[in-house]
């Protein structure tokens, strides 16, 4: 029994499906999701290593004003394009360059964007089935990626927004063309090279491989080439150009040519030839953590096999396919895997998903029912998974007594148990309001995982507690310096003129600095004694700081060492 077929039958599940349907109830969903997300942008400090780097490099643009080049300290920060230091730097200068919540705001906006979009997307799509556009939203703001970029100042969500633009627009050229519609003259094929460009500065190729993709996949499933004309190939190249080279020249410019060197061979060559920065898996990684990427979404992804070939007779079907199925084949082969790198199309799975939930199904072949109970049987690995992880991350990383790192660790618990129950009441009746209930519940365990939980691990968050105990010290240092841990956060929260020196570094520093503080990484610490001791200096250690370094996975003490004077108190 399909679920339309099922809803019909039962007043109350008219009424839950209507009210789903209905613009208010999308506008609420959008309004909870972007208050809950500010929250944890408050709650959650700078992760490292990303969010970090891109954050202090706005805040860098900020106090410089310089619009075209980004740094990173005095290192030329050339991993991105510049868009995402625009719209950082810019959301900075309204509202503050000190705090990491005004950096993160171009990612919630950008997340609310994206939601909002694939909503339109979904009803230009389908257009016959007005309950789908609310649950593909669902689906897709339920999902840890999803959830988890609107909380980071990192590019992926900004991203995300543009993509979904220029696929949009990409469909309705290939819709054009199936309704036999003259090619376009004007706004269509501008506007799907005008979000391509500005894909291009947020992530460089990313927007282009994924429009190339989807072409080449729509390709080979229509095996006709015709509709391709109403793309405009050399208009938008010209397009592209007027969008993108004006930064190009005027960095390539700026630093004589040593940006877009290291942004292509340092950058984008070094991911494609080998798994770069330790980030190399192997090809099918992604597959098998679409369970987790996806999850609880990932319990109805065997629906979609319920129609076999019959997926392929449908325009909209055919490219959310070719959407998904091109760009996750390019990421696989890639040999750099990052979770993050699958979310742009995690709407088309989310469309197509919920298509296939809301429309008729025909009676299932034995694989079929293997391939949906495979579904609710990763939903309900992942979910029993995380629940497990979550507790061991609060009692691992919580600090002495977990503190509230055990309440966020039992609420999600929670919340995963009444997923599953819900879960089980779905695979009975494949009622509406399971699944608006399994999606909310997901929903509400990912804010609290990254809101609540990783907010709560006082021993991840290394720099806060640095920069707290440099403050509460009764007379500030005149100058700081830092030896092993480098990490970026420690360079945010403690501002551009921080030193970061290697141990010898560090001893002739203290020698010409009597007011200097010296933070020494446990395993540097000896060294540091031995040459301190060789300048004849007399240090003493004022204090320690014990925790995790999560971007080198290890636990680590940091010593902090003043002259003898000032370290007791003189």
């Amino acid at each position: 029994m399909s679920l339309s077929t099922n809803l019909s039958s039962r007043d109350w599940q008219r009424i839950i499906s209507k009210m789903a349907g209905h613009r208010g109830f999308f506008l609420g969903l959008l309004a909870v999701i972007f208050v809950a997300v500010l929250i944890g942008h408050q709650s959650l400090e700078v992760i490292d290593r990303d969010e970090a780097r891109f954050a202090q490099a706005s805040k860098q643009m900020v106090l410089s004003g310089d619009l075209i080049t980004p740094y990173f300290m005095d290192e030329l920060r050339a991993k991105k394009p510049i868009a995402i230091y625009w719209l950082q730097s810019a959301s900075a200068a309204i509202f503050g360059h000190f705090d990491i919540a005004s950096y993160r705001l171009p990612s919630v906006l950008a997340v609310l964007a994206a939601l909002f979009l694939t909503h339109r997307f979904a009803a230009s799509l389908w257009p016959a089935i007005p309950l789908l556009p609310t649950i593909s939203v669902l689906l897709l703001a339920a999902t840890p990626v999803m959830i988890g970029e609107a909380h980071l100042a990192k590019t992926d969500a900004v991203l995300l927004a543009a993509i979904l633009c220029q696929q949009f627009y990409l469909w309705r050229l290939y819709q054009r063309f199936h309704t036999k519609e003259p090619p376009p003259t004007g706004q269509l094929f501008i506007a799907f090279w005008v979000f391509m460009g500005i894909g291009i500065l947020v992530k460089g190729p990313i927007a282009p491989l994924i429009a190339l993709t989807t072409i080449l996949t729509l390709v080979a499933i229509d095996r006709q080439i015709r509709w391709l004309a109403y793309l405009a190939f050399f208009r938008g190249i010209l397009i592209l150009a007027a969008i993108t080279l004006p930064w190009m020249i005027a960095v390539s410019y700026q630093t004589e040519g040593a940006f877009l060197d290291i942004a292509i061979r340092g950058d984008f060559l070094s991911k494609v030839r080998s798994g770069q920065e330790s980030h190399g898996a192997p090809f099918g990684t992604y597959f098998g953590l679409l369970g987790l990427l996806f999850w609880p979404g990932i319990a109805f992804a065997g629906f979609t096999f319920r129609l076999g070939r019959e997926i392929l007779q449908h325009p909209a079907s055919r490219f959310c396919i070719a959407w998904l199925a091109g760009y996750w084949l390019a990421i696989e082969l890639v040999p750099t895997k990052l979770p993050h790198y699958v979310l742009p199309v995690l709407p088309a799975l989310a469309m197509l998903i919920a298509a296939t939930l809301l429309s008729p199904l025909p009676p299932a072949s034995r694989f079929q029912r293997y391939v949906v109970l495979a579904g609710y049987g990763l939903a309900a690995i992942w979910g029993v998974g995380l629940a497990g992880v979550c507790f061991w991350l609060a009692i691992s990383y919580g600090g002495k007594t977990g503190g509230w790192a055990f309440v966020f660790a039992a609420l999600i618990g929670l919340l995963v148990g009444f997923v599953l129950w819900r879960l089980w009441h779905w695979y009975r009746g494949q009622n509406l309001s399971d699944l608006l209930a399994i999606c909310g519940a997901g929903l509400a365990v990912h804010i609290l995982l990254i809101a609540g939980l990783f907010a709560s691990l006082s021993q991840i968050h290394i720099a806060h507690r640095l920069k707290n105990h440099i403050a509460s010290l009764p007379d500030r240092p005149a100058a700081i310096a830092l030896v092993g841990y480098h990490e970026p956060s420690a360079v945010f929260h403690l501002g551009q003129d921080i030193l970061l020196l290697d141990v010898k570094q560090a001893a002739v520093f203290m020698a010409e600095a009597p007011d200097g503080l010296a933070v020494i990484e446990g395993r540097h610490r000896e060294a540091f004694i031995q040459l301190s001791e060789q300048l004849n200096q007399q240090l003493a250690v004022s204090d320690t700081l014990q925790g995790t370094n999560i971007s080198k996975g290890r636990d680590i003490q940091l010593f902090f060492y003043q002259h003898r004077a000032r370290a007791n108190g003189g």
